[in-house]
């Protein structure tokens, strides 16, 4: 899942630094008594902002996590049970209903010799791009 940035015009952080900012200000009795309070409040009531700001940050990549844990779970079962149905694009409808407890039965309904016959086919395809590749380079290097 590609994450989207956000662009915010005051980011978290320039919060938290400017509510500290306006805390030692009221704090290093740098404003008038009058304001001092006012000052204080803007200053704790911006730390709380940053604590809500920074704990629903924290909630929402936790929940877009979890979403894509979910898509990689459902993808992966559509794949066991696409090779648990060789020949068919879609699985029929009570596959849908896959239960990783039963997974035994899935196994044995997988086409073995099918599997076995493409691992040979890919080893083959391996096997001859690599002594292309050998060939290739023991014919291209320069001789000394």
């Amino acid at each position: 899942m590609r994450k989207k940035r956000e662009h915010h015009v005051v980011s978290t952080s320039t919060i938290l630094i400017l509510s500290g900012f306006l805390i030692g200000l009221a704090v290093g009795k740098s404003v008038s008594e009058s304001l001092s309070p006012y000052v204080l409040d803007c200053g704790l009531a911006g730390f709380l902002a940053f604590i809500a700001l920074e704990f629903t940050s924290s909630r929402r990549e936790e929940e877009e996590a979890h979403v894509e844990q979910v898509q990689v779970q459902s993808r992966l079962e559509r794949h066991v049970l696409s090779m648990s149905h060789p020949g068919t694009d879609h699985p029929d409808e009570n596959a849908a209903t896959f239960d990783p407890n039963k997974s035994d039965t899935v196994y044995a309904s997988i086409d073995h010799k099918r599997l076995d016959d493409l691992y040979e086919r890919l080893m083959k395809i391996d096997a001859s791009s690599d002594s292309q590749v050998f060939n290739h380079e023991a014919v291209t290097e320069p001789s000394i």
